[in-house]
């Protein structure tokens, strides 16, 4: 009978001196980080709203 060589044992890859543990580790941080942050980019005003004068005017019918 033949037998076949034991398995070699599982190297972690290592790319730009970073595990993949690493690389999980940084990316679930940014993650969050993302999350924790959260709506900030989308509100374009402060605390006190929009304290500019609202241009509105009273409808009229058509043709006048």
């Amino acid at each position: 009978m033949i037998s076949t060589p034991a398995p070699a044992p599982e190297v972690p890859t290592e790319t730009d001196g970073q595990t993949e543990a690493e690389r999980t580790a940084r990316s679930d941080a940014k993650k969050a980080a993302a999350q924790a942050r959260g709506r900030e980019s989308t509100i374009l005003t402060g605390a006190l709203g929009d304290t500019s004068q609202a241009t509105t005017q009273k409808k009229t019918l058509l043709g006048e």
